[in-house]
C-alpha cells in the first residue's frame, strides 16, 4: 500500500494545497484589514472623545473662573463698603473728641479716617486683578509688613465674625420669662418624697 493521496476522489494534484492556503491567506488579509479599520475607528473615536472632554473641561474652567471672579468682585465691594463704614465711624469719633477738647487725638482720628476712606475708594474703583497684583507686589517688597497686615486682618475678621455670631445668637434666644412655676416643684430642693 502506498501513502500516495493523489488518487483520492476530489483531489487534484498541484492545486489541492493551494486552494485552502489561498482562502486562509485571503481570510487573514480580510481580518487584518478589518482589524485595522476597527483600530482606526476606535483611535478616531478616542481622539474625538478626548477633544470633547478637553472642550468640556475648558468650559467648566471658564465657568469656575467666572464664578470665582464674581465672588471676588462681591467680596471686594463688601470690603470697600466696610472700610468706608469704619472710616465714617472714626470720623464720628473724631467729632466727639473735638467736642471734648481733645483736638490732638481728634486730628489723628481724622487722618486715619481720611486714609481709610481713600483705601475704600481705591478698593471700590480698582479691578480685582489689579488689587491682587498690588497685594503680591507689596508682599514681595515688604514681606514682614504684609504678614503683619494679614495677621491683623485675620484677627479683626475673626473678632467681627465672633461678635456677629454672638449677636445672632442673642437675637435667636427668647427672653427669659418671669413667671414662676406653681405646685410642689415650685420650692427648690423639695421633691415629692421630701414633703412631710
Amino acid at each position: 500500500m502506498s501513502n500516495d493521496h493523489s488518487n483520492l476522489p476530489g483531489s487534484n494534484p498541484g492545486t489541492s494545497s493551494r486552494g485552502p492556503q489561498d482562502r486562509a491567506k485571503g481570510d487573514i488579509d480580510e481580518l487584518s484589514q478589518k482589524a485595522k479599520r476597527d483600530f482606526d475607528a476606535a483611535k478616531s473615536q478616542a481622539r474625538q472623545d478626548v477633544e470633547e472632554l478637553g472642550r468640556q473641561a475648558k468650559d467648566k474652567m471658564g465657568e469656575a473662573t467666572a464664578n470665582a471672579r464674581s465672588f471676588a468682585e462681591d467680596q471686594k465691594d463688601l470690603a470697600a463698603n466696610q472700610i468706608t463704614g469704619v472710616a465714617d465711624a472714626i470720623r464720628r469719633v473724631a467729632d466727639e473728641l473735638e467736642g471734648n477738647d481733645q483736638q490732638t487725638i481728634a486730628r489723628y482720628a481724622r487722618d486715619l479716617a481720611q486714609g481709610l476712606s481713600k483705601v475704600g475708594s481705591e478698593v471700590q474703583q480698582r479691578d480685582t486683578d489689579d488689587l491682587m497684583g498690588a497685594a503680591e507686589s507689596f508682599g514681595r517688597s515688604q514681606p514682614v509688613a504684609f504678614l503683619g497686615a494679614a495677621a491683623l486682618t485675620g484677627f479683626v475678621a475673626s473678632r467681627f465674625a465672633l461678635a456677629s455670631a454672638h449677636r445672632r445668637a442673642s437675637k435667636a434666644t427668647p427672653a427669659p420669662t418671669t413667671a414662676r412655676p406653681t405646685g410642689p416643684t415650685a420650692t427648690p430642693g423639695l421633691e415629692r418624697g421630701d414633703m412631710q
